[in-house]
């Protein structure tokens, strides 16, 4: 709203502001006559930041910030005058303007006040002044506001250096904690696949040491027949037939001697050198272990077994041990899924898990095949992974895949890989390179 204000009232204004303090009377006056005063409340906006700057200002009484938007340039009160930027350069406004309390102004324009510089040029010099003395008090304003802000900034990023140290902290105790329940688990496993060999080797060891007992009985009846003998011819008889039975005696324990060591290569920490080992025989052995067990845990299972082993597969330097656990844990797993296909009752249905082995392009292939329920096609993806598992609560871990594909891949450098059809069969492919 408008304010009366006496000419002469307005003059002495005007001779308080530093701009014009040096100008003649007679101009001073004639600015005077052509200047209109406001009054404007408390927290009213006379300057919007991008206005055009056709007039300046003069406060007559009150106070105002300048600022662009949040951050605050300066405060200015009596006496003081803004908005000469951009009417000396016709630009729009660069700052708003606010009131900080009750204010009047008075309102010069473009052409009062270049009339004024026309006839008094020197006023110039009082204008860069006063320009000069502003972008020093705004860069002083700003130079604090930057030091405040980066004081801001740097006590920000302590705090947060501190917090992301402590959640460091927290997470190498959890990664810690994480280490040792992986190790527990992998043992866990180991002595999951360990149980699961028990009745397969009791079953496989008991053969070969009824032998020994058979042979060693009919020996000893030989030999006390011997004692009553006195023909020479029987006599060598019955020396031929100790011989015999004391080669079987020795063979058979042998093969339980391999059991035991079998048994004891398997649950025992592997060591840093590989060796050579002959995958056939070690196929043969564990699917043979396997079956037995499955047999002992399951009293009506049966499965043909067909074994497809190439004849002149080099020796391989392996883990042994490890080796063992993954042809173990695939033989496992064909048994398993067979035998559950044949509990489905499927009219005709003949179990079957086939082992083939071949040497191609130096690469060694062991494939385990069963014609069992086979792999869903949407968790095909995800049956390495750990902790992932198809068999009910209770009966697997969901580690064996995914301890083998880590045995295979990076222990031995080679591949694990899957084929499958659900409802018809399941192949998994060993490849390790020579």
């Amino acid at each position: 709203m408008s304010s009366n204000i006496s000419i002469e009232f307005l003059i002495k204004v005007l001779r308080k502001v530093f701009l014009f303090q040096n100008l003649p009377d007679h101009l001073v006056k004639q600015l005077s006559e052509s200047i209109k005063t406001q009054e404007f409340d408390a927290d009213k906006v006379i300057i919007e930041k991008g206005d055009e700057g056709n007039t300046m200002f003069v406060i007559i009484s009150g106070k105002v910030k300048i600022h662009d938007g949040k951050e605050k340039v300066a405060e200015i009160n009596e006496g003081s005058f803004f908005g000469e930027m951009a009417l000396l350069d016709g630009e729009p406004r660069s700052m708003s303007v606010t009131t900080l309390e009750p204010t009047v102004v008075a309102i010069i324009h473009r052409n009062d006040f270049f009339n004024v510089l026309n006839d008094f040029p020197a006023i110039s010099k009082n204008i860069i002044t006063q320009l000069t003395r502003q972008l020093r008090t705004q860069n002083d304003v700003l130079i604090a506001q930057l030091r405040s802000r980066e004081k801001e900034l740097n006590d920000l990023v302590e705090k947060r250096t501190e917090e992301l140290a402590n959640k460091n902290s927290e997470l190498m105790l959890v990664l810690d904690n994480l280490k040792l329940s992986q190790q527990q688990l992998v043992q866990q496993e180991k002595l999951a696949s360990l149980g699961q060999l028990t009745a397969g080797i009791a079953h496989e060891i008991k053969n070969p040491l009824n032998f020994v007992n058979n042979f060693s009985q009919l020996s000893l009846e030989l030999l006390e027949e011997f004692n009553e003998l006195e023909d020479n011819n029987e006599k060598d008889e019955i020396l031929s037939d100790l011989k015999s039975n004391l080669e079987k005696i020795n063979n058979h324990g042998k093969r339980a001697d391999s059991i035991v060591k079998n048994m004891l290569n398997h649950s025992r920490t592997r060591n840093d050198d590989k060796q050579p080992a002959d995958l056939n025989k070690m196929c043969e052995e564990f699917l043979h272990l396997a079956y037995h067990g499955m047999f002992a845990n399951n009293p009506d299972f049966s499965c043909f077994l067909k074994m497809n082993l190439a004849p002149d597969l080099p020796k391989v330097n392996v883990f042994s041990q490890d080796i063992s656990r993954v042809i173990l844990n695939l033989f496992n797993n064909a048994l398993y899924a067979v035998n559950k296909r044949k509990k489905l009752g499927v009219a005709g249905y003949e179990p079957c898990v086939t082992v083939t082995t071949s040497n191609q392009n130096n690469n060694i292939f062991i494939e385990v095949e069963d014609n069992g329920t086979g792999i869903p096609e949407n968790v095909k993806d995800k049956i390495f992974e750990p902790f992932f598992t198809t068999k009910p609560s209770g009966e697997g871990t969901g580690l064996g895949l995914s301890l083998s594909y880590d045995i295979i891949t990076q222990s031995h450098k080679g591949k694990l890989s899957v084929e499958s059809v659900e409802g018809q069969y399941t192949k998994f492919i060993i490849q390790i390179p020579r």
